[in-house]
């Protein structure tokens, strides 16, 4: 088979920022835009990144910009609105009024490998949450398999060649499907490493 050629652009979107973290004990590198504008606002109001599950669930349910009577907000939800840090919501007359949005956008996690059947067991981490793709450094046995697999679970498989980047298999676009705790949690996990 032979490798597709990929458009400059194409894999990663051309305002994408790369930078590698580490996800789910998964090393990667992902390309990612920050919100500048909530960036920014939580940089002047010393906004931690959020990582409590029943905070992120509370502000799922709050719109944003809205007044919200805290009276009509469950038990529950009133203990996380007391754990939310400074500058997530705005408190007045009764009322709550959420101010935060997710930070950044992850377009595509690149995950190395030395094989592409453990590189591609890694990404398999990144599923639920963005694009993803696996980058071997070396030749691939099995290429065909490799390939049929990567085009098949919808990973990218990218192979470097000297300075040579081979887009074996493009990466198939991410399309998210609903909007969830764990996704945003991934992304304030990433904010904390971007930041």
């Amino acid at each position: 088979m032979l490798s597709k050629s990929v458009p400059s652009g194409t894999l990663i979107p051309q305002e994408s920022k790369l930078q590698a973290v580490n996800a789910f004990g998964v090393q990667a590198v992902v390309a990612y835009r920050h919100d500048a504008v909530e960036c920014e606002r939580r940089a002047a109001e010393g906004t931690p990144p959020l990582t409590r599950p029943d905070v992120l669930d509370l502000l799922m349910g709050l719109p944003v910009g809205e007044a919200v009577p805290i009276n009509t907000l469950s038990s529950p939800e009133r203990r996380a609105l007391k754990a939310a840090p400074k500058g997530v919501v705005v408190r007045s007359g009764g009322t709550v009024t959420r101010q935060v949005v997710q930070p950044l956008r992850v377009d595509l996690a690149i995950v190395p490998g030395r094989g592409w059947e453990s590189a591609m067991e890694k990404a398999e981490h990144f599923t639920p949450f963005c694009a993803r793709a696996v980058l071997v450094e070396r030749p691939l046995r099995r290429k065909d398999d490799a390939i049929l697999q990567a085009d098949f679970y919808g990973i990218g498989l990218l192979a470097l060649i000297g300075n040579e980047l081979d887009v074996l298999v493009p990466p198939r676009a991410f399309v998210k499907r609903r909007h969830t705790v764990a996704g945003w949690k991934f992304l304030e996990d990433l904010y904390a490493q971007l930041a």
